[in-house]
């Protein structure tokens, strides 16, 4: 649901319970409990919290809130949970080269009016490990803002990747910076349900790979993505990260890799470099690519597709490449250029991650700062 100002929090200061809203949880001391319930193995668990360590707990954990108004249907006095990663995504904190809220919808993180970077605290990434390693994908989500003069608009969601391999050392190591894409949903504001068009499902798999079986038929791959390409037209290499991606060329994404081309490719053989990539994309049997299942936020928590389905994900090969070079993801649209997303304030957008192996070490390995963006373009 997301956080909402007037939303009211139970809060303990020296053994006395009193309430604070979430618009005024600056008066909330370090020293004051939340009770906060987590999940481990199935079994849940209540404990107290201090609002100093709050910052430390757990995205999946859950802290109690009752609603104070009517916004995004909610009942005056209803009490509801409300993940960690929701209270931090509703708290406007954004990239540093985004912007957060506007006109009333502070709660949201602003991707129409510049390109957000994805906050690094949202990003987990390892180091150390050898290639394309067969642990779990991970999953970010964005709560956004995509306009500040109505509730919806319709455009494209772009979703951009920085190379930042080697910003840590003393020189560049742009050959770790391959980052497997494994899925993209987009979610109402209620985080269970399905933003759905005429033509577009808001669920993509991408080890379905180029499956596309029109209008709003599931599964769907990559199909209706498209990518810029260095190699291609006259858009070149792409460093400014500010930049707009609505100039940008975009064209059809390939099954195929080549050294310093900077575009999104599909892959379901593993990247070329050491101790970097995925074996296989994310799973479609649990994750099917039909609106039935929610990615759910969260670190190493989405397992990798089996051998014998063969399904990949999209990544930008990154050897040959430089430190600080950009690729964008254009969200999809029917090949008649139609068929556009339409996104309301509020919206979800989860993308499930490779964290599991991304460079020899943190100094020369991919940077979790300025590394994914998102930006919203409304179509004129």
């Amino acid at each position: 649901m997301g956080l909402e100002s007037s939303d009211i929090i139970l809060v303990e200061r020296g053994n006395t319970l009193y309430e604070e809203t979430y618009g005024n949880r600056a008066n909330i001391e370090s020293t004051d409990l939340l009770l906060v319930e987590r999940e481990v193995g199935g079994v849940k668990t209540l404990y107290r919290c201090t609002y100093a360590n709050w910052a430390n707990a757990n995205s999946t954990d859950l802290i109690l809130v009752e609603a104070n108004s009517i916004i995004n249907d909610r009942v005056v006095g209803q009490k509801y949970k409300e993940t960690k990663s929701a209270w931090d995504f509703s708290s406007g904190t954004s990239g540093s080269s985004g912007t957060s809220g506007s006109s009333g919808s502070s709660s949201y993180a602003d991707i129409h009016s510049a390109n957000y970077a994805v906050p690094s605290s949202k990003l987990t990434f390892t180091y150390g490990n050898g290639s394309n390693q067969t642990t779990n994908f991970s999953v970010f989500e964005i709560q956004v803002e995509v306009t500040d003069s109505g509730s919806s608009s319709t455009g494209h969601l772009y979703i951009g990747f920085r190379n930042t391999a080697g910003e840590g050392a003393t020189w560049g190591y742009p050959y770790y910076g391959d980052l497997p894409i494994g899925a993209v949903q987009i979610l109402q504001s209620n985080g269970t349900s399905f933003r759905t068009n005429d033509y577009h499902n808001g669920d993509w798999n991408f080890a379905f790979g180029n499956h596309n079986p029109g209008g709003g038929v599931v599964p769907k791959g990559y199909y209706e993505w498209s990518t810029t390409d260095s190699s291609q037209g006259t858009t070149g290499v792409i460093t400014n990260k500010t930049t707009n991606p609505n100039g940008f060329q975009f064209y059809s994404i390939e099954a195929s890799t080549t050294n310093g081309e900077r575009r999104f490719s599909y892959d379901t053989n593993g990247t070329p470099s050491s101790h970097v990539g995925a074996a296989q994309g994310v799973d479609t049997d649990s994750y099917p690519a039909n609106m039935s299942t929610v990615l759910p936020v969260g670190t190493e928590n989405i397992t990798q597709d089996s051998a014998s389905d063969d399904g990949g994900y999209l990544y930008m090969e990154a050897s040959s490449t430089s430190t600080g070079n950009l690729v964008w993801l254009n969200a999809p649209e029917a090949t008649d250029g139609s068929s556009i997303l339409t996104v309301h304030n509020g919206d979800r957008i989860r993308i499930a991650y490779y964290g599991g192996s991304n460079g020899i070490d943190a100094a020369r390995g991919l940077q979790p700062s300025d590394c994914i963006f998102l930006r919203w373009d409304e179509e004129d």
